[in-house]
């Protein structure tokens, strides 16, 4: 198969929190980009079964997979949601699709306190800069409020009300946070004139009402409507490469693979760029530079590339409280901060939606974060030809974290009476892992990449980790980066 040959300004590669405002700011600037992203568009529309759903999966909620660790179903082959990658100790999920992981996660924006940022990022950000300019903005961006009083109070919502009374008698400070979410769409699914999404807590593969603020419906549609920004779905890059000699002065040939929905290749391009932007994701863009490192296509690459790497994600349940909603109210709308009282470290609970939560046991499953140590590391296997996770699950440091998670789900349960905890455990399937590019070390504190003029990086893998879920803070530094890098393009 003949491969075709294409030139370009600047090359995006993938349509997350990072590409997207990306591609905005470019956008804004003039700057003409083509935007590479593997996964295909998903338009939501009125007939209200664009995505998959919990109680029906199917294809659409895995990337070119039969199986998936959301669901014991198993699945036709398709290009789907979310991409699982089997791991050494912790297993990875990735998004996929124009939007990337905006179209299938609660749409938590979730700000950390002064410690948290200093605990997990260090001093390579100010974080007076970060909270005063860059978390505003990246809100602002997305367009994220929290829950409205109305919609709170209704009968749909009345878990999260639960979780919010049980907070109060245990006396953890909690807080309505910051959701990607149109209000009034879900206020449409409540008068039963859109398909029942969010308030059936049927979002974890996407929102067929289009309640979701995805990015694909905001940042990238306005980027698009510019004229300047070309996305191309069903596009996996599979290397990058300098055009000339080892210091990418010339420009990055980008070889990508154009593909059908069943994942079958259907051409095979390369585009030469002058300017390189990696927002594949932590998983793709890892991927992406371990490869062309190990290929000796950028062999200047900074040793730590792939170290680094958290994940401060934390699932749990308990039962014995007054019955729920039998399929409870999303997205996730109370935000549990015991960050002071825990002498064993800072803990994050979120109400996390369980549509098909037992019913009269009174479940109440959160999610969230304990800021451990970020351990990981992402590590090139030539067999499979793609990175692999390295998760060290019984290190000391990381039980610590877990004994953190124990004690306040303790309070909580000793503060009402007659609950107990079903299970807890940091996730060994990580939807949220950070790293692997650590800014300040492979990339300087702009997202440069070390080495290589041109070559950028803009997503979470910059990132070890935010104590917090983390898409408002891979948002706000990506809104900080994305400012440089446009100096970059538009200086004389």
């Amino acid at each position: 198969m003949e491969r075709q040959q294409h030139r370009a300004d600047v090359v995006i590669v993938g349509s997350g929190y990072g590409g997207s405002i990306a591609a905005l700011r470019l956008a804004e600037a003039g700057v003409d980009a083509v935007l590479l992203e593997r996964g295909r568009r998903w338009p939501v529309d009125d007939a209200g079964d664009t995505f998959a759903t919990q109680t029906a999966p199917d294809g659409r909620a895995a990337w070119l997979s039969e199986t998936s660790p959301l669901t014991d179903a198993k699945l036709d082959v398709y290009t789907g949601v979310l991409e699982f990658v089997e791991g050494s100790g912790m297993n990875v999920l990735a998004g996929t699709g124009v939007g990337g992981a905006s179209l299938a996660t609660n749409g938590t924006m979730c700000e950390p306190s002064p410690e948290l940022f200093r605990q997990t990022l260090g001093d390579v950000l100010d974080h007076r800069e970060m909270t005063e300019r860059w978390y505003p903005q990246a809100r602002e961006l997305i367009g994220c409020a929290p829950i409205p009083d109305d919609i709170y109070h209704s009968e749909f919502y009345r878990s999260a009300r639960s979780f919010a009374d049980q907070l109060d008698k245990a006396g953890i400070p909690w807080t309505k946070v910051d959701l990607a979410v149109d209000w009034d769409v879900v206020r449409e699914e409540m008068a039963g004139t859109r398909v029942r999404s969010q308030i059936d807590g049927l979002n974890v593969f996407g929102v067929n009402s289009g309640a979701q603020r995805s990015l694909d419906r905001t940042l990238l549609a306005r980027a698009e409507a510019s004229g300047h920004i070309d996305v191309r779905p069903l596009s996996v890059v599979t290397a990058v490469h300098p055009v000339d000699g080892g210091d990418g002065t010339a420009g990055y040939h980008v070889d990508y693979e154009t593909i059908d929905e069943r994942g079958e290749v259907r051409a095979h391009h390369r585009v030469t760029a002058t300017r390189l932007i990696l927002s594949a994701g932590t998983l793709g863009t890892n991927r992406l530079l371990l490869r062309a490192k190990q290929s000796g296509a950028l062999p200047a690459l900074h040793d730590a590339l792939g170290t680094r790497v958290g994940n401060s994600e934390v699932i749990t349940a308990r039962t014995g409280m007054a019955e729920n909603n039998p399929r409870q109210g999303g997205p996730a709308a109370i935000f549990a901060q015991d960050w002071k009282e825990n002498p064993l470290g800072p803990v994050s609970l979120l109400n996390f939606p369980w549509p098909d939560a037992p019913e009269g046991e009174g479940w109440t499953t959160t999610i969230g974060a304990v800021p451990a140590p970020a351990l990981g590391a992402f590590r090139y296997d030539p067999d499979k030809d793609d990175v692999v996770l390295h998760w060290p699950a019984d290190d000391p440091a990381l039980a610590r974290a877990q004994s953190a998670i124990t004690h306040t789900l303790d309070r909580l349960n000793e503060a009402n009476t007659g609950t107990r905890t079903a299970f807890s455990r940091i996730g060994t399937t990580g939807g949220n892992v950070c790293g692997g590019v650590p800014l300040g070390t492979v990339t300087d504190d702009a997202g440069r990449v070390s080495g290589y003029r041109g070559l950028y990086v803009v997503d979470g893998s910059l990132l070890p980790g935010t104590g917090v879920p983390p898409a408002l803070t891979v948002a706000a530094v990506a809104a900080r980066v994305t400012s440089l890098l446009v100096d970059d393009l538009v200086r004389p």
